[in-house]
């Protein structure tokens, strides 16, 4: 889509300071966003911001911890402030811990689920109203290739659990928030980002082996033979807030590159 398809609009991406967020800003900007860029970290929100308006955009950052739900409402409160509203939302900050269930602490639970679906569901409460006032909204959750029927993945319990939790929650707001504010969630695979750098290491070091075997080994499992970059889910989070998608909602688009339906 090299038309300005997204020109006027105004976005919020979570989480965007580093990987799979900050190549969902920098897509929604190039197709004519403005963009707010949330994260914990300042200096990497501060980086993409800048990465925003060098495509010529507006741009600023609302520093934020998403596992406190008044940071949760500060953040969306400042977007629509530095931008006069919100018209995309896209809740994409998570966290991932490499651990079995019975050596998962209450407080990894906790920040699983408050990070991702707490926070999903707060985002979504403060900032939807207002786009089905104005008659257009896109909202886009990160689910997981893993929230699916048969695809859980051992020694993620939280985190599958809270990806199952952003699916079913974006498929009943689509049903409330339509018609004039689409509600999908896009499903990555194994995308190469920090934090999945650090899974492979933890994978490896669990099997008695080293993070680049464990990393080929998941590259071997694609149909399409190559591990995902941050601009490939970037890529479907800008086509279902583009006009090609306005009869999709309450969908999970998979991204993953044709990873195997069963383990």
């Amino acid at each position: 889509m090299s038309e300005l398809v997204l020109a006027g609009r105004r976005a919020l991406v979570t989480g965007a300071g580093r990987g799979i967020g900050r190549g969902i800003a920098l897509r929604l900007a190039q197709d004519g966003a403005d963009v707010i860029v949330n994260d914990m970290d300042p200096a990497t929100a501060a980086s993409t911001a800048e990465a925003v308006r060098s495509l010529g955009r507006t741009a600023d950052v609302a520093v934020g911890d998403l596992s406190k739900t008044s940071e949760v409402h500060a953040v969306c409160d400042t977007a629509v402030e530095r931008l006069g509203g919100i018209d995309i939302l896209v809740n994409n900050a998570g966290i991932s811990l490499y651990s079995a269930i019975v050596d998962c602490s209450e407080e990894d639970w906790d920040a699983h689920l408050d990070i991702m679906a707490k926070a999903t569901f707060l985002t979504m409460r403060r900032l939807a109203p207002a786009m089905m006032e104005r008659g257009w909204g896109r909202i886009v959750n990160l689910g997981s290739y893993v929230a699916q029927f048969n695809c859980t993945t051992k020694y993620f319990g939280p985190y599958c659990a809270a990806k199952f939790a952003i699916v079913g929650l974006t498929q009943v707001a689509a049903q409330e928030f339509a018609p004039a504010v689409t509600v999908n969630a896009v499903g990555p695979g194994d995308v190469e980002t920090e934090m999945m750098e650090i899974e492979w290491v933890q994978e490896g070091e669990r099997r008695g082996t080293d993070a680049a075997a464990v990393k080929e080994e998941y590259r071997q499992r694609l149909i399409l033979e190559r591990l995902e970059r941050p601009e490939d889910i970037a890529g479907a989070v800008a086509f279902l807030c583009s006009p090609a998608a306005d009869q999709v909602t309450a969908s999970h688009m998979i991204v993953s590159g044709g990873l195997p339906y069963h383990h």
